[in-house]
């Protein structure tokens, strides 16, 4: 299946500005923009760069939530590193950031980079009508950020998003809507829970620089890290790995670890890539039965139920 080059905007979303709107010799693939609401967008990009392109334009006032299903950016807001993509083998995470007052945004694409993301645009408007508080975490000029690891439903509903060729028709349109509203309460949801439990301070760019260290070991190929391991890869203290993990994702250091193995290995199942024997080694499960029980208990799923279903991501050609 295949999707067809696919630039569909409307004038009345301020994703781009006239003079920094993708032209169809800059992609391969979709690029949408529309607004579902007054006050809430949708952008999503399933798309190939044929040639360099820039954005240099300003980010209104609000809050977005960002998720990279694969490929990475160079996006800056106020001249600083946003941070966002996915590398090869990291679990799906959703990122929501929000401004207070209107700031300058670049983002640069290079030649053959591949991208599938869907972008969820909130002024602060639609936000106090329908009663949605942001997570805390204020720092500098108001900005926030606020990230965590996608569940299963949330990446089926981001993969209908950015492989849907066009929201013309009504119905598409209203199914948009109901999938980018789902997402968002879910968002909302979660930050409520980290909110109410301590946990929804930002991190400084610093602590996302050791965060990105720690994950990166933790999902190295061998053996479980050791705690001394992990916190000395991040620079960090072993209380001060614990605050950080905590802080982030709400949970001890080896539990988020096993967490990340869990997300990565479901993916080699459902590739078919990996059998649940190895899934369980690869995951630090010495027994398949303690595996199994573990892999059911985070999806609720048993592990022979999700091996060589379809992944259903990229369907460029």
């Amino acid at each position: 299946m295949g999707l067809r080059n696919m630039m569909e905007f409307e004038r009345k979303l301020d994703w781009f500005s006239d003079g920094d709107r993708p032209r169809p010799q800059h992609f391969d693939g979709l690029v949408t923009a529309l607004q579902l609401q007054e006050g809430l967008g949708l952008h999503t990009l399933n798309a190939t760069a044929r040639q360099k392109f820039e954005v240099d334009g300003t980010r209104a006032p609000g809050a977005v939530l960002h998720c990279f299903l694969e490929g990475s950016t160079d996006a800056r807001l106020d001249g600083q590193p946003m941070h966002l993509g996915r590398r090869a083998g990291e679990p799906v995470r959703l990122v929501l950031t929000s401004i207070e007052e209107s700031q300058r945004f670049t983002r640069r694409s290079d030649v053959n980079e591949y991208v599938r993301k869907v972008s969820i645009q909130m002024s602060h408007d639609w936000l106090d009508m329908h009663e949605l508080k942001l997570p805390g975490g204020i720092s500098q000029r108001g900005n926030r950020r606020f990230d965590w690891l996608a569940r299963s439903e949330d990446i089926a509903d981001l993969e209908r998003l950015a492989t849907t060729p066009g929201f013309t028709a009504p119905v598409v349109r209203l199914q948009a809507e109901a999938l980018s509203l789902g997402l968002v309460a879910r968002c909302f949801e979660v930050c409520s829970e980290r909110d109410e439990a301590g946990e929804g301070r930002s991190l400084t760019p610093r602590e996302h620089r050791q965060l990105r260290r720690v994950e990166d070991l933790a999902l190295a190929i061998g053996p479980l890290p050791s705690l001394q391991q992990l916190a000395l890869e991040g620079g960090l203290s072993q209380s001060g790995l614990r605050r950080l993990i905590k802080t982030a994702h709400g949970r001890t250091p080896l539990e988020h670890v096993r967490h990340l193995r869990l997300v990565r290995v479901r993916a080699g199942l459902e590739a078919g890539a990996l059998s649940v024997e190895s899934a369980a080694e690869q995951s630090g499960y010495s027994s398949a039965t303690n595996f199994a029980t573990a892999f059911r208990r985070t999806f609720g799923l048993a592990p022979s139920q999700v091996k060589n279903q379809r992944k259903g991501l990229r369907v460029l050609d």
